[in-house]
Order: structure tokens, then C-alpha cells, then sequence
């Protein structure tokens, strides 16, 4: 193959490489588009909070780690006894079944 050949070729793969970036940037630039008309459809029909609720102002505080140690032990405190109930209604339950496949038995 002569050298001049590879001229022409050389162009054309330079060609091809710009416009296929270019595609990709102009579907990528419309399908960001897309994304954010279906984002927009979403939260308009999402339930919007009220302004003053609490879990708002636990944000505005700051991260959970930057908080004082007092409010995460009170929360940990609360799903530990969130989590001992749980497992005494279970109990309580597994106890009325047994209960009562013991009468159905006799």
C-alpha cells in the first residue's frame, strides 16, 4: 500500500472519532433532558411535606455524626426498645399459636 494512502485514512478515522463524540455528547445532552422532564413530572405529583415538620429540622442541624452524643444514645435507646418489643410480640404470638394448636389437639 502506498504512504500516501494513509493520509486519507488517518483523516477519516480522526473524522469518525469527533463525530461519534459528538453524537454521544448530543444523546447524552438529551436523554439528561429527558431525565430531568421525567424528574419533574415525578415530584409534582409526589406529596410535598409541610414546612415545619420535624424531620426537616433533624437535616437542617447538620449530619448525624456532628450532632451531640445525647441525641444519638436517646435514638439508639429508642430503636432498642423498638426492636425489644418487636421480638416480645413475636414471642407473645409464637406463644398463642402453640396455645392453640394444644387445644385443637386434645
Amino acid at each position: 500500500m502506498p504512504g500516501w494512502v494513509w493520509i486519507p485514512l488517518t483523516l477519516f478515522m480522526i473524522a469518525m472519532l469527533v463525530i461519534g463524540a459528538i453524537y454521544a455528547i448530543l444523546h447524552a445532552i438529551r436523554a439528561g433532558k429527558a431525565i430531568g422532564q421525567v424528574g419533574a413530572t415525578i415530584s409534582r405529583h409526589m406529596p410535598q411535606p409541610p414546612a415545619g415538620e420535624a424531620g426537616h429540622q433533624d437535616q437542617a442541624e447538620g449530619p448525624f455524626f456532628a450532632q451531640p452524643l445525647s441525641k444519638a444514645s436517646g435514638r439508639y435507646s429508642q430503636a432498642h426498645a423498638d426492636l425489644l418489643r418487636r421480638k416480645d410480640s413475636r414471642r407473645r404470638n409464637h406463644e398463642v399459636a402453640w396455645a392453640r394448636w394444644k387445644h385443637f389437639n386434645r
